[in-house]
């Protein structure tokens, strides 16, 4: 078991590769063992490239694999034709005799069908090695699955005295409230999550661009919500050098990105889930304002959320939004400390990730 456990993890640092280009696919890695040696591994970087079991059996050549050789996966091969053919099917002929697995997938078209091939042509399976971490690993794809909605991930900075921003408040008056060392860290945030979401009040007080600039990966799709049309039309989110999906309640002329309208008398957070899921968008950060964080907060609609908080003090401003739920986990980054937090009513059920696979 122990041994399993050892290069149960080695997938994961695999499948972590793909933090910022395998979704809307789930993270995964795969790794060929024999004797205690790596024979080969290799893991899943984009939807519509090959599955991490492919590259791994690409590496390792052509020719069948020892009969004593362990295939260890952290998510169950798949057993359907998608973009990619099965990947069960695969190891069956490659002569793949012993299989180890992270967890199921609970895709429907997977969903057992993986492990059942398998065991059905005689490879021994062992299932439900360090389960939880593989689970909490693949929260985004599972939240999508499981749930319908995308995963949401709530952050904000708050300054020592427990405000978002500086009264008052204009784009002249800004006091910055995080480190620089923070703000490299929210723009890696930023490429792990598929879509960031704003409301009009932010993209009018502090015309954000909100792409990643600090770190090299993905753009994500930024999404506004402005119900009350008073987004100005020159705003940064409109610049059309990324993708910008705008909620609102009536058309607005003079804003060139796709807008979507919010019908009369629906939970706007609702809404803006069920559209992004629809478009097989697995994550969303929600990086404010106030009034967006609390509705995601009081409708229980969040699965995870970061706080910076800063040695910083305002005064008066905003107050920071109160969570309401234990604390998960803390670290310090410099000026800076970092605080986070699950929903444990939501599909995480309260599992707190170990150190080394966390945030």
């Amino acid at each position: 078991m122990v041994e399993h456990e050892k290069w149960m993890r080695r997938c994961l640092q695999l499948a972590a590769l793909g933090a910022s280009s395998a979704a809307p696919n789930p993270m995964v890695g795969a790794v060929i063992v024999l004797n205690g040696r790596i024979l080969a591994e290799g893991w899943h970087r984009k939807a519509g490239e090959p599955h991490a079991e492919v590259e791994c059996l690409r590496a390792f050549g052509e020719g069948p694999v020892p009969e004593q050789a362990v295939l260890y996966v952290n998510l169950e091969p798949c057993a359907h034709h998608g973009r990619t053919p099965p990947c069960a099917e695969l190891l069956i002929q490659r002569n793949v005799r012993h299989v180890v697995i992270g967890h199921r997938d609970p895709f429907p078209l997977v969903a057992g069908k993986g492990v059942d091939l398998l065991r059905k042509n005689g490879i021994t399976v062992v299932e439900n090695i360090l389960a939880d971490e593989c689970r909490w690993f693949q929260r985004r794809f599972l939240a999508s699955v499981e749930q319908g909605r995308p995963y949401v991930v709530l952050k904000w900075a708050r300054s020592a005295d427990g405000f978002l921003d500086q009264h008052p408040r204009t784009l002249r008056n800004v006091q910055r409230i995080s480190s620089p060392t923070s703000d490299v860290l929210v723009h890696k945030w930023r490429t792990e999550e598929q879509a960031i979401l704003v409301g009009s009040k932010t993209v009018l007080n502090d015309n954000p661009t909100l792409t990643a600039r600090h770190v090299e990966g993905r753009q994500p799709l930024r999404v506004v919500l402005d119900r009350k049309g008073i987004s100005p039309e020159e705003s940064k989110v409109f610049d059309k050098t990324t993708p910008t999906l705008f909620f609102t309640t009536g058309p607005r002329r003079g804003i060139d990105v796709e807008q979507v309208i919010v019908p009369p008398g629906s939970d706007p957070v609702a809404f803006i889930l069920n559209e992004l899921h629809q478009r097989s968008i697995r994550s969303v950060l929600v990086e404010g304002g106030a009034e967006l964080l609390q509705h995601f907060i009081r409708s229980g609609k969040w699965d995870e959320a970061r706080v910076i908080s800063s040695a910083v003090k305002l005064a008066r401003g905003t107050a920071a939004p109160v969570l309401g739920v234990e604390l998960a986990r803390t670290e310090q980054m410099r000026e800076d400390r970092l605080d986070f937090y699950v929903n444990g009513s939501t599909s995480l059920k309260g599992t707190v990730p170990p150190s080394e696979w966390a945030w």
